[in-house]
């Protein structure tokens, strides 16, 4: 059934897959002229196809981002190569015609256009600017793995994280999972001082999974404190599952979407939290484009204030532990200005009250100056299954002191407004963000943090027993050498609708011969 037609901008009938568009006041917000004009957007992503027909024509270019300079890069076998020069594919390359970044990046910008005439993927935020930073080779099975760059040059997280957050992007979509190297750490507090705000997919588990409150994982990608994690909701605002990590849910449930990478015929199925994750970051490109002077983190304040069916004005989570602070309300952020709230990210500030309320996580966001040798120990367990514990890096007390550092200076923000005084944003933990950075890279030396340094080898590091500041227990390991080689053929992975593999509890030291992009954790095709 045809439901509308957008504007002639973009003149692609909407049908019932583009409810995400049609009746969740986007569509409406198009209309009001609100379309994400002068928002940047970094998709972190498996490679895009550059002339998919959605995209060909919008603001999107790909950006690949090496360490040490590097101006290629290839897989282990050798059978892909990216290049700085052209990181993109294009349509038809290795049999392919569509990849899960060019799905994403379409979630945000797509006009709607398809191959042979067939209709393809509309975008959100129709005049967004996106870059797409790949992390992975593009691949057929749209959810299955991508091999990592590491022959010629190596692709980094945090080295990518941070790129984007300094070619300006407001935005940062990761449609994936993974545990993460330490120096991950630092990158994301980095991103938070510079206002950036990272939504993830929040994994596609069929069962409850997650911890058993909200308290970040500071090991993950998707569950580190401060990320907005997004699983999937259907029309009615119903969704799948029990998860302890989630902080939103929107819309990716009965939506268009392409099955394999060869395929040019969109199919309405589920399209899993990594398209639950590229519509939100639409979403918010929209708010942005609309209250251009609120900060990322004033913006993420009224995302969980104004979640569908809240009215209390104030961030309320579900302790159920199914929808986190809600469905995501677009109407209600596009009415309401953001700046009225705290320059705080409030799911930092959740993440790091709440794990001081429990004797299994109490401490994990405090210093650890006492770990010696170690990088990463784990709690006791807390996820819902009973069996799953947090992994906690070394560098996890970085995560609060932003936090305190960003309560401090919008203490200041509300003194200097209580005295009279003007332009008191000034104080406000985004303003202040870059200088802060700033200082902590110079007092670490190394551009990630002013944590005590850690030995990335850690060859020489023992397995014993140590504890937090706080007193809480923490259980430590010897991660072998067999072990370490294993973990650096893992490859990146997207977020599809097929239940992840249990990870094993992280050990500590490090070596560093584990790989430093997403790893995989779940696999197979999207539907």
């Amino acid at each position: 059934m045809v439901l509308a037609v957008v504007p002639s901008a973009w003149a692609v009938e909407l049908d019932d897959g583009d409810w995400y568009i049609t009746r969740t006041g986007v569509q409406d917000a198009w209309g009001q002229g609100v379309t994400g004009k002068g928002v940047k957007v970094a998709v972190m992503d498996s490679q895009v196809v550059l002339d998919y027909p959605a995209i060909a024509n919008k603001h999107v270019e790909s950006r690949l981002v090496l360490k040490d300079g590097a101006t290629w890069c290839m897989d282990r076998n050798k059978e892909f190569r990216m290049d700085v020069s052209d990181s993109g594919l294009r349509a038809g390359d290795r049999g392919l015609y569509v990849t899960h970044g060019t799905e994403m990046t379409s979630y945000v910008v797509g006009d709607g256009s398809g191959y042979d005439g067939n209709r393809g993927l509309v975008g959100v935020a129709q005049d967004a600017q996106v870059t797409a930073y790949p992390n992975g080779f593009g691949v057929g099975a749209l959810g299955g793995d991508a091999p990592l760059c590491k022959v010629g040059g190596e692709l980094d997280f945090a080295t990518v994280l941070r790129r984007a957050a300094a070619d300006g992007n407001r935005i940062v979509n990761m449609s994936f999972e993974s545990p993460q190297r330490p120096e991950m750490v630092g990158a994301f507090v980095d991103a938070w001082r510079a206002g950036v705000v990272v939504v993830a997919g929040s994994g596609n588990d069929t069962e409850d999974s997650g911890p058993r409150d909200y308290v970040g994982e500071p090991a993950k990608t998707n569950r580190f404190p401060g990320v907005l994690s997004v699983n999937v909701s259907d029309e009615s605002g119903a969704t799948n599952r029990r998860d302890g990590g989630v902080t939103l849910l929107a819309p990716a449930e009965g939506i268009n979407g392409y099955a394999v990478g060869d395929s040019r015929v969109v199919k309405v199925g589920s399209g899993g939290s990594s398209s639950a994750s590229a519509i939100t970051s639409g979403m918010l490109a929209l708010v942005m484009s609309r209250w251009p002077d609120a900060t990322g983190n004033q913006v993420l304040q009224s995302v969980v204030r104004n979640t569908r069916g809240n009215t209390s004005g104030e961030p309320v989570f579900d302790r159920d532990l199914r929808s986190g602070f809600g469905v995501i309300d677009l109407p209600r952020l596009l009415a309401t200005d953001p700046a009225q709230y705290p320059d705080v990210n409030p799911l930092l500030e959740a993440a790091v009250i709440n794990s001081e309320r429990h004797e299994e996580t109490r401490g994990m966001y405090t210093d650890r100056s006492d770990w010696g040798d170690h990088l990463i120990g784990t709690v006791d367990s807390f996820d819902l299954d009973g069996s799953t514990p947090i992994d906690v890096t070394r560098e996890a007390s970085l995560v609060g002191e932003e936090y305190q550092r960003q309560k401090s200076a919008w203490a200041k923000v509300e003194q200097c407004r209580k005295d009279g005084g003007s332009d008191c944003m000034q104080y406000s933990a985004t303003r202040t963000g870059q200088a802060a950075s700033s200082s902590a890279s110079s007092s670490a030396g190394n551009g990630q943090s002013a944590a005590p340094k850690t030995d990335g080898g850690g060859d020489g590091a023992s397995g014993a027993s140590a504890s937090s500041s706080s007193g809480s227990v923490w259980l430590w390991a010897t991660l072998g050498a067999g072990v370490a080689a294993v973990a650096a053929l893992i490859v990146v992975a997207c977020l599809v609708v097929r239940r992840r593999r249990r990870l094993q509890a992280a050990v500590a030291p490090v070596s560093s011969a584990v790989a430093s992009m997403p790893a995989n954790v779940s696999g197979g095709g999207r539907w």
